[in-house]
């Protein structure tokens, strides 16, 4: 069987429909048992009338990042899909229509800016929605109709898809699109001459396995509330909002409750208030306001309050650039705040990871008694992938407390100094566990004390039980592991780690000696294991989606070796070919 891995956009305005066509074209691919991952980006305006790219990468294999350069580009908008050309590949296929509404001004149709070698295909994508539904919303579905046809694709089982992704409209919409699409598959057959290689005809994957399609915030709100979540306090933001618009529906259906607060302050003071009451509870965020919580951080470190919270990265400083990715808050997750003020920082590498970080971020925030941040970024919150279905918790992930015993209760002293730094931990009610709790430095008992001696027990102690986080981090992964040596390691992290890997592998393929290393703990970090990994490697290269380089920095520290960096603020997802260009380099 031959190897698929075709990357397809499609670029439209606002409204019509870019998004939705993305979507269907994702989950037919995998229901014929494909690996897909895509992936969509749109204007910051609720109702703009901006760019929309839907962005699909297919694959008969294992996908790890998104793909750079598409091999096939749908132009529902001339305008836009211009400025979309420079993502095309040089021998790419670009889908147009061919009679528009009105005749594009000069320099404005698509065509007219394709490069040689590209293929054009001209579907009358206007008219053809007009014949099939008396307007042009169906525009998108004639060009999914005419992308079938040159791919070769099922056409009823495509239909079967589209009535699917339709079933809870009426039927007047549903046979509107499903007849959109007929027009624009059957009109392709039989007045295109097919020129391009590409073709799904004769494919056999077998029986497709029941997959998730899902993002990465929907897999976080599924696995908080797998992990026992009570409380949610939020403040709505791009790109974590959509977590709040699902916990909002579903969590008081599992007995927790919801609170949209008046501004990110408010939602973590929330937040530790219901962890102090021995709730599992979570907020979620992007930079500016992961900015409004940092004085709440440190109580959560200094009280011995379990806090989670989830920040999606996107483009900054400040406000910044809301729907484009980014992993630029890195220094601020690990090291913003006041003081010696150590917080468990765990950085998800792909969708699948986010119900297992998820999980673990609330079971490691209740049982060491502290803050956790959870790292996504809007490619990770945003980008679907079809996976297996997540395994539930384990029970002894979804009770972490360690509660007083009854001769702890005798003379309770709420932060006991402990051989691993945690203290039982009574929660209010408890008969005998009255305690002093405050954001001021404190004794055993919790009683205000200045002292340097106590100044210096109490942070060995917050220190103790932060490193000791290590001995459940999931262990780092490595692409390469049966070598004693490599030309060139790759250190990465976040939504960069699944482009480093398939770099590394790729070129393994192509005679260059590469591994990668990735964890999903980056506070603490496994230091250890990054040094083994280094040890192994002539040069090492630091990918990441910030200018300075914030984790180069970070790993260098711990190396005390010069390394490569490779850095992009484009907005755009980690390309592995990228990647794989810098390796050629070195």
């Amino acid at each position: 069987m031959k190897d698929i891995n075709i990357v397809i956009e499609i670029c439209g305005s606002a409204g019509e429909g870019t998004i939705s066509a993305g979507e269907i074209l994702s989950r037919f691919m995998s229901s014929q048992g494909f690996e897909i991952m895509s992936f969509d980006s749109y204007p910051a305006e609720i109702r703009g009338f901006g760019k929309c790219v839907a962005h699909t990468r297919i694959s008969s294999n294992r996908i790890y990042s998104p793909g750079k350069l598409a091999d096939v580009l749908i132009a529902l908008n001339d305008k836009h899909s211009i400025s979309q050309l420079s993502a095309l590949k040089e021998n790419g296929i670009l889908i147009y229509d061919s009679q528009p509404a009105k005749p594009h001004k000069e320099d404005e149709s698509v065509v007219g800016w394709t490069k040689p070698g590209m293929i054009s295909y001209g579907i009358p994508l206007n008219m053809l929605a007009h014949k099939a539904a008396g307007n042009a919303r169906g525009m998108n579905m004639v060009a999914l109709g005419a992308l079938a046809a040159l791919l070769h694709v099922d056409k009823l089982a495509f239909t079967d898809s589209i009535k699917t992704r339709y079933a809870k409209k009426k039927q007047i919409v549903i046979d509107s699109n499903v007849n959109s699409f007929l027009e624009g598959y059957d009109w392709t057959k039989k007045t295109i001459k097919k020129i391009d290689l590409h073709s799904l005809k004769d494919i056999t994957l077998g029986q497709p396995e029941e997959k998730l399609i899902i993002n990465g915030n929907q897999l976080v709100a599924q696995a908080a509330l797998d992990a026992n979540l009570s409380f949610y306090a939020g403040y709505p933001i791009t790109p974590a909002t959509k977590i709040m618009e699902i916990l909002s529906k579903e969590l008081p259906k599992h007995g927790g409750t919801l609170l949209q607060t008046e501004d990110e302050i408010s939602a973590i003071g929330a937040v530790i208030g219901a962890g102090y009451g021995g709730k599992r509870a979570m907020t979620a965020t992007s930079g500016p306001g992961f900015a409004l919580m940092t004085e709440f951080t440190g109580l959560s470190v200094m009280a011995e309050v379990p806090a989670v919270i989830i920040n999606s990265q996107r483009g900054g400083p400040s406000t910044g650039i809301p729907t484009k990715t980014e992993q630029s808050d890195f220094n601020s997750a690990v090291s913003g705040g006041t003081g010696d003020c150590p917080r468990i920082v765990l950085a998800p590498t792909d969708t699948k990871s986010c119900y297992e970080a998820m999980v673990l971020a609330l079971y490691l925030a209740e049982k060491y008694q502290t803050l956790v941040v959870l790292l996504l970024d809007f490619f990770l919150s945003n980008s679907i992938r079809n996976i297996d279905i997540p395994e539930k918790p384990s029970l002894e992930m979804l009770d972490a407390n360690i509660a007083p015993n009854k001769e702890d209760l005798k003379d309770y002293q709420r932060y006991r100094i402990t051989d691993n730094g945690i203290s039982p931990r009574a929660v209010p009610g408890t008969k005998g566990g009255m305690f002093f709790s405050t954001g001021l430095e404190h004794d055993e008992y919790g009683r205000p004390n200045y002292g340097d001696a106590n100044h210096l027990k109490m942070t060995q102690k917050r220190y103790k039980k932060f490193n000791r986080v290590l001995l459940e981090a999931p262990a780092p992964e490595i692409s390469v592991t049966d070598k004693k040596e490599f030309d060139i390691g790759v250190i990465s992290w976040g939504s960069s780690a699944g482009a480093a890997h398939e770099a590394a592998m790729t070129g393994q393929r192509q005679g260059i000696n590469a591994s990668s290393f990735s964890s999903m703990m980056v506070s603490p970090f496994p230091e250890k294991a990054l040094i083994a990994f280094s040890d192994k490697c002539k040069k090492i290269l630091i990918p990441e989606l910030n200018f300075s380089g914030q984790f180069a920095n970070f790993a260098t520290h711990i190396l005390k070796r010069p390394v490569e960096r490779l850095n992009f603020i484009t907005g755009r997802p980690m390309a592995s070919e990228d990647i794989l260009q810098k390796m050629r380099e070195m």
